[in-house]
């Protein structure tokens, strides 16, 4: 009887994480706001942070979405750092735990920079490397 207490309760809590990521990633790609990581259309701001990495010019970036906050850089050796700073208040502690803080790196050759890796939260990942790569790609794999 215990054991099948745990199991329900297990599944409950699984139906709960799933439904919460369920929900930033609809929320993200649903979003159309041009400053949005997750908007798909670059932001004027995103335009010029796009144009001058794929030429592995050094520069960052902080974009605020709907999805949270987060920061880009290039650095001169074509290497692209995606972070994930903050999750919006609405998100769960276990989520924020899960996902903020964490980034990813992203190598390229001038003029092959991929502008998803701005302007989407997962678009482009599967040619990065890093935790937050790990923690979003463990997401989708169960939520699918």
């Amino acid at each position: 009887m215990k054991e099948v207490k745990t199991a329900k309760r297990t599944a409950r809590s699984l139906a709960a994480i799933l439904g919460i990521v369920l929900m930033i990633l609809a929320a993200g790609c649903a979003s159309t706001t041009g400053a949005s990581p997750a908007s798909g259309n670059p932001s004027p701001e995103q335009a010029a942070f796009i144009a001058a990495a794929g030429k592995c010019s050094e520069t960052s970036m902080t974009a605020t979405g709907i999805a949270g906050t987060f920061t880009y850089s290039v650095s001169p050796d074509c290497t692209f750092t995606k972070t994930l700073v903050r999750l919006n208040k609405s998100e769960t502690q276990g989520m924020k735990t899960m996902l903020e803080g964490k980034n990813m790196t992203c190598v390229y050759t001038p003029g092959n920079f991929d502008s998803r890796w701005v302007t989407s939260i997962v678009g482009g990942m599967e040619y990065c490397n890093g935790d937050l790569k790990d923690a979003l790609a463990n997401l989708i794999i169960f939520t699918t």
